[in-house]
């Protein structure tokens, strides 16, 4: 790979390092402000809602401005909602909405530039090594970030560690903002045809329709399970300290995972890697069945990283093949990067409205489990979608 897909790398594993310092904990940290399980809920759904509306004006400004640009903004507004969330401090459970928001617009520029990079700078023979280098960069930056908040955490006065670790993340934030100056401008021309490629969704003989069904799919799982899982680890434990310890191992099994995954995948083994990873991802919430507890939330969520990279990895680099598979599309590169991150967002969306109307009307936490089982199978609904897709397996 060359000098501008290992800056490419840097960034995200920055993004990375700050994220898995700060990101659960910010959960964790209005948890313990206002016991609330629709608090949290409120936030993540902002966030969701904001990131969606965000990537269509993030998609014009990369289409018609600069690429670099725009990841520039996304980073630097990440590190403004930690200082927002420093000054605010217990204040901030009161303006959820506004910071989950706040967040999301940064995240919004961010994925939707750097996917479009991501696209520019890899090609189709290198896309799944890229995808298991990144993996390994985020994996092994959660692997010493987690434990470490979590130590300082309950080492420190509660609050007093989640402002460091909160301020850390702030200066990491501003560290991926300095690598992204290295990358050369990528100026853009031409019309911003977004209503084309979303019109192409609906269209059921195109493979794009089939790639935004799978999209949807593995958000409404990936919208649930990024925040709840560790938060209920939290909850069964009362000590971040654990819930530090439990995102390392996960992060270990999952760097382990993505390097065997980047080693060896094949564009010949795609349709059976997704199906494998799918199926293995929802086994992995059946223990749910009989108790939410420490150890089958352990189970779920180390087993969700030891298979996620097999169903992820491939499932990404098919997408992105669809992008790339004739010079219209390619032309076409950043709405359909909007369009993609749009459907990812709907099921986002979709599974956490759900997840506040259960909560509502049972705010019992056992009964949660009842919710999670069939979330978890969800992104077997991506497998039937993209297997549809010719290009997966075309060598």
């Amino acid at each position: 790979m060359d000098r501008p897909a290992w800056l490419l790398l840097i960034i995200s594993g920055l993004f990375a390092v700050s994220t898995a310092m700060s990101n659960t904990f910010v959960n964790v940290y209005l948890w313990k402000l206002k016991q609330d399980f629709a608090v949290i809920g409120r936030f993540n759904l902002a966030n969701y809602l904001a990131m969606a509306v965000t990537f269509v004006l993030a998609g014009r400004l990369s289409k018609q401005v600069d690429r670099v640009i725009a990841i520039r903004i996304g980073v630097a507004l990440q590190a403004l909602f930690y200082l927002a969330v420093l000054l605010l401090g217990p204040r901030s459970v009161d303006l959820v909405f506004l910071l989950g928001m706040f967040l999301g617009v940064g995240a919004g520029f961010f994925w939707l530039s750097y996917n479009v990079l991501y696209f520019e700078i890899t090609e189709r023979y290198n896309r799944d090594i890229y995808n298991g280098i990144n993996g390994l960069l985020t994996s092994g930056a959660g692997i010493l970030a987690p434990v470490i908040s979590g130590w300082i955490i309950t080492r420190v006065d509660h609050f007093t560690g989640y402002r460091i670790i909160f301020a850390f993340s702030l200066a990491v934030f501003m560290a991926a903002v300095v690598v992204s100056f290295l990358l050369k401008r990528r100026n853009a021309r031409g019309e911003y045809r977004l209503r084309e490629i979303l019109r192409l969704a609906l269209q059921r003989g195109n493979h794009w329709y089939w790639v935004n069904l799978a999209m949807v799919a593995q958000g409404a799982r990936e919208g649930l399970f990024a925040f709840l899982v560790s938060l209920l680890i939290f909850v069964s434990t009362g000590n971040e300290l654990a819930l530090g310890g439990y995102l390392t191992a996960a992060s270990i099994v999952a760097l382990i995972s993505y390097f065997v995954v980047g080693r060896c995948m094949r564009l010949s083994w795609r349709d059976e890697s997704i199906l494998l990873g799918a199926s293995m991802l929802g086994i992995v919430v059946v223990p749910l069945i009989w108790d939410i507890n420490t150890w089958t939330l352990v189970v779920l969520g180390v087993g969700a990283a030891l298979f996620y990279p097999v169903y992820m990895v491939p499932l990404t680099s098919a997408v992105f093949d669809v992008i790339g598979e004739n010079q219209d599309t390619a032309r076409l590169r950043v709405e359909y990067v909007v369009a993609r991150e749009l459907a990812l967002n709907v099921g986002r969306v979709l599974s956490v409205v759900v997840f506040l109307w259960w909560i509502r009307l049972i705010p019992d936490l056992i009964q949660l489990r009842w919710l999670l089982m069939p979330v978890g199978f969800v992104q077997l609904f991506a497998w039937l979608a993209i297997r549809r897709v010719p290009l997966l397996e075309q060598e």
